[in-house]
């Protein structure tokens, strides 16, 4: 039996506006991303200028087009000015018996 993986998709996410709480665009982003995948992790960097940038790690199901999904959800979120893919890695439920 094969079990299908994850990817892990981490993301570098700025606000639509300088004025814009990084927090509330953080919770656009989840809900935008509905059933398609979860929020695993994140972290703010600061930037300049009061500004914040959002690094999420989120969680999506190992098929063809599902990064390309979270990109296009994550971009299409309210409050999102600019978002960047830092980086992608595949995530095992398990490990394969020996």
């Amino acid at each position: 039996m094969t079990r299908m993986g994850s990817y892990v998709i981490r993301v570098k996410v700025l606000p639509s506006d300088a004025s814009v709480d990084i927090e509330k665009v953080v919770d656009s982003v989840k809900k935008n991303l509905g059933s398609e995948a979860q929020l695993r992790g994140k972290s703010v960097e600061p930037i300049a200028f009061g500004i914040s940038a959002a690094v999420l790690d989120i969680v999506a199901p190992e098929k063809e087009g599902s990064i390309e999904t979270v990109e296009r959800l994550v971009s299409s979120a309210p409050l999102v000015g600019q978002v960047e893919t830092m980086g992608v890695s595949r995530m095992s439920s398990r490990l394969p018996p020996r």
